[in-house]
């Protein structure tokens, strides 16, 4: 029996999230990156769980996430003291800091906005329904692709009345 397994389950999870947390931190100081270790631990975490031979190592830190969870918003006290202590400083940056809170958040909102867009249309070209208007359908009207053919020939619309152009 491995080590591991005689450890508790809280604890295994810790130990879990711990290292994740110190490799993420050496990866960003030996790299010189300018992202933060603790979000490198994270994508780090969440790399393990997508790849299927490395899901047993992220369910072994599931005990410990889970209260960690139930209890987070305790983890925003500390930055909430920060921001009263500091609010003199906050006052005298506003405008940067309002542009880059606003940037940030509008930045990702256009570009997931986009690429659902995108998806949608190749999930559309891939259900066959390519020449369909990228808005909502209008079902009043006779389909182009259910309907029988008319005599109007292709790409050209029946005119009111019944009679073609």
């Amino acid at each position: 029996m491995s080590r591991a397994a005689l450890l508790p389950p809280v604890l295994l999870g810790l130990v879990v999230l711990l290292l994740a947390q110190m490799v993420g931190l050496a990866a960003s100081a030996l790299l010189g990156l300018p992202v933060p270790g603790v979000v490198l631990g994270i994508v780090l975490l969440v790399l393990l769980g997508i790849l299927r031979p490395t899901r047993a190592v992220v369910r072994a830190a599931e005990p410990a996430a889970t209260p960690l969870l139930a209890h987070l918003q305790l983890l925003f006290v500390p930055p909430s003291v920060g921001i009263v202590l500091e609010l003199q400083s906050l006052a005298e940056n506003a405008l940067p800091l309002a542009l880059a809170v606003g940037g940030s958040f509008l930045v990702p909102l256009i570009i997931s906005g986009m690429v659902l867009q995108a998806l949608l249309r190749r999930q559309g070209r891939r259900r066959g329904d390519a020449g369909a208007p990228d808005g909502p359908s209008d079902s009043t009207g006779p389909s182009d692709s259910t309907g029988p053919s008319d005599s109007t020939g292709p790409g050209t619309a029946p005119q009111p009345g019944g009679s073609p152009a």
